[in-house]
């Protein structure tokens, strides 16, 4: 469970989309909402506020390392973004993306896109110490919604699939994982031979959630860089594994 949402608040619109989920969210888990902002961010109009939500103000510069300092380990960093091909606000522009390698804890980044008749989550898995925290953040988010896990893999390596004998292990060992923690849980695989990205974005195209892993320490992996650079669902992206 997370110990708080933080949702990075700016004079942008896509801020509201972006508070919208993570109060959603964190009334769900019982736990509080904090909404950040930048003590001296230009923005041509007021952020948006939660009256339930408890308020930071940060040291202006840089906005990435500020936050980094301020979130925990077990938190969730809410992100908007403007849906325009890249993580884009008023307040923090193209540095999203860099916000979201520095942060230490999972991220959410949320476009502004009407979720309501969205339906199913979708997970990507591949053979890394992410599998088993993707497959439960994904599996906890299904089940909160009465909806569909679909497990996505993707056998693409370099110019050409994988083989089909290897990518198969993937996704029962995740299908494994899935029905350990939920059995009820309703659950299906997909594997893909698409780059990673595509094969996920391809499968997002009407999700609720996406779930995949961050990448190391303060890097944001390839697959998920490219999955917020074409964003087309929410994403929640997993640094924590344990």
């Amino acid at each position: 469970m997370p110990g708080r949402y933080v949702v990075a608040v700016g004079g942008a619109d896509s801020a509201a989309a972006a508070l919208t989920w993570a109060e959603s969210h964190a009334a769900l888990a019982g736990v509080p909402v904090v909404q950040v902002s930048v003590a001296d961010a230009p923005s041509s109009r007021a952020p948006a506020r939660s009256p339930g939500a408890q308020v930071a103000v940060l040291a202006p510069a840089p906005i990435s390392q500020a936050l980094a300092q301020f979130l925990h380990d077990d938190d969730v960093l809410v992100i908007g973004t403007g849906k325009r091909g890249f993580i884009h606000s008023r307040v923090y522009g193209a540095r999203g993306i860099q916000i979201a390698s520095a942060a230490p804890c999972n991220i959410a980044v949320v476009p502004e896109i009407d979720l309501r008749f969205r339906r199913g989550v979708v997970a990507g898995v591949t053979s890394d110490a992410a599998m088993a925290a993707v497959v439960d953040a994904a599996g906890s988010e299904a089940a909160s919604r009465d909806d569909t896990l679909q497990l996505v893999h993707s056998s693409f390596a370099g110019f050409v699939p994988g083989p089909v004998e290897t990518a198969g292990p993937v996704l029962d060992h995740a299908l494994a994982i899935g029905r350990a923690r939920r059995p009820g849980l309703s659950m299906r695989s997909r594997l893909s031979t698409r780059r990673p990205a595509e094969a996920l974005l391809d499968a997002s195209r009407t999700a609720a959630l996406l779930v995949i892993g961050a990448g190391t320490e303060h890097h944001l992996g390839s697959v998920a860089h490219d999955v917020l650079v074409n964003i087309n669902a929410p994403v929640l992206l997993i640094r924590r594994t344990d």
